[in-house]
């Protein structure tokens, strides 16, 4: 790479001196076609490098199956929903009667009101816990075993499928006849070993190409090559072997498995992932992307350097565009906005896995608040709200979207709409039409973030989800520190209540606090 800067900066100094020098074509072609070898070579080592780690991975294939039995799925903690609380608002003061002669006086414009100031009482501060839950940033996805951008591309055929409404395209190999001779050690290392060559290059290129085009988050990508893969081969072991090498190839931590006559691809998370069983090898909790079995023979096989799968959303996905019905949302404090939805967008959500970090299933939050939220919604939304608060103090514009979030959305329970516990996305929020504590507060923390500018962090009751924000001016009310910083508490679920109010019942010596 140093070379390949160097020989770059070279050619632009010469481009400068082309009037002054009657050879500078011959110069420059000179040049040209040794940095045309040179990318040419480079690739030459990167291809070789990959067919040799692919060998040795082949060969290891032979000798390294062993038979696991999956762990029971880990079910979410169920808790008993506390039910939202409607704040009694101070009875406000009598409105003077005007006199005769102030008949004629022109009235006061109407000022969309906002929410009344808290009660004065002394605020109560909430004492901040030792394991403040954290949840590591997102890491980059990861890289393939060797670069593939400046390969010449051999002949292929590309395939296409929709993928959430969107059609995604991969090459494969002209008169591309991939076939498993069967299931046993060797027949599936000599099977990789033919994955292996450089005409199967093109679709591993494709493959990534297609994760950046789409902003794919690595649960994305994963099930964008199954459904390339079976558009391919069909739903059989052909599609499921070409999805563990593609994977692998993109640099995750794969691994193959099989129960006698089915292959299954088992990937390895950086999150526990709720409600699905899981096979632990070497340490290492492997989840199957494609079907579900008690026992499993699994191939150890390994790469240098393989990541884990993360199922943080690292900026919103860019499916095609499909409207989903609208709803309008309108506050009690004057807000009223028709949001529309991507359609592909929330689909993609419904089927995305819960899951937490570490030992905490309270991380899984995390999660969903620091998902971007879509520019569909965003160019309609956020222009509405944005002109409704303009001009307010940083409290009274936090006021206005915490009434928003309070009464703009109808509360009802999990376990009555669905059947069981599950948190929205942002996004799933603006769509459905029920919404309880988590997912108000979810909402809230990602619109007070984009909107104001102001930090949040989420606040956890046994069986209740809130906030607290952090502001950068004087707000009296309930608070917590935390990092020397004060945040001062935001109810989504606590109807009407304003700015530094905790919902009755909360025991704060219980709270505690995820940061975002």
């Amino acid at each position: 790479m140093k070379h390949f800067l160097c020989l770059v900066v070279a050619m632009g100094i010469t481009a400068g001196l082309a009037a002054q020098s009657p050879s500078f074509e011959d110069f420059n072609k000179k040049y040209g076609d040794r940095f045309n070898q040179f990318v040419e070579e480079s690739q030459a080592k990167f291809d070789t490098f990959r067919k040799q780690q692919n060998e040795r991975y082949a060969e290891f294939m032979q000798n390294s199956w062993e038979k696991f039995n999956a762990s029971p799925a880990v079910k979410p903690k169920e808790e008993k929903p506390l039910p939202p609380v409607v704040y009694k608002e101070p009875s406000p003061a009598p409105t003077p009667q005007p006199k005769e002669d102030d008949a004629k006086v022109t009235p006061a414009p109407d000022v969309t009101p906002v929410p009344a100031p808290a009660p004065k009482v002394e605020p109560k501060v909430i004492p901040v816990k030792k394991d403040v839950i954290t949840v590591p940033k997102p890491t980059p996805a990861p890289k393939p075993i060797a670069p593939v951008e400046s390969e010449p591309e051999l002949p292929y055929s590309p395939c296409s499928t929709s993928f959430y409404g969107t059609t995604v395209s991969v090459g494969f190999p002209k008169n591309d006849g991939f076939k498993l001779s069967g299931l046993s050690e060797k027949q599936l290392a000599n099977a990789w070993k033919q994955l292996s060559s450089e005409q199967y290059n093109v679709s591993l290129k494709h493959a990534l190409a297609m994760r950046d085009q789409l902003a794919l988050c690595d649960w994305g990508y994963a099930k964008m090559l199954q459904a390339v893969s079976e558009k391919k081969y069909g739903k059989t072991n052909e599609a499921v072997f070409m999805q563990a090498f593609l994977l692998s190839q993109s640099g995750y931590k794969v691994r193959l498995a099989t129960d006698a006559d089915r292959l299954y691809v088992l990937v390895a998370s950086e999150y526990n992932i709720l409600s699905v069983p899981y096979f632990t090898v070497e340490g290492v909790k492997f989840y199957p992307l494609n079907g579900k079995s008690n026992q499993l023979k699994i191939c150890k096989a390994a790469f240098d350097n393989e990541k884990l799968l993360s199922l943080q959303l690292r900026q919103p996905q860019k499916l095609a565009q499909t409207s989903a019905p609208q709803r309008t949302r309108k506050s009690k404090y004057g807000i009223k906005v028709s949001v529309p939805v991507n359609q592909n967008l929330i689909d993609f959500f419904d089927e995305y896995p819960s899951a937490y970090i570490g030992n905490n299933s309270m991380t899984r939050w995390a999660v969903y608040a620091n998902t971007p939220l879509d520019e569909t919604a965003k160019k309609t939304l956020y222009p509405e709200l944005r002109k409704s608060i303009s001009g307010y103090s940083q409290r009274d514009a936090v006021n206005k979207i915490l009434n928003f979030v309070q009464t703009a959305f109808e509360y009802e329970y999990d376990d009555k709409v669905w059947g069981c516990d599950r948190a929205f996305f942002a996004e799933e929020t603006l769509h459905y039409p029920y919404a309880d504590c988590e997912d108000r507060s979810i909402l809230f923390s990602r619109l007070v973030r984009d909107l104001m500018g102001l930090d949040v962090v989420l606040l956890y009751y046994p069986g209740h989800l809130a906030t607290a924000v952090c502001f950068t001016e004087d707000v009296k009310g309930d608070y917590l520190i935390y990092k020397n910083k004060k945040y001062i508490v935001c109810d989504p679920t606590y109807i009407n209540a304003p700015v530094g109010s905790t919902m009755p019942g909360m025991n704060n010596a219980e709270v505690q606090v995820v940061v975002l």
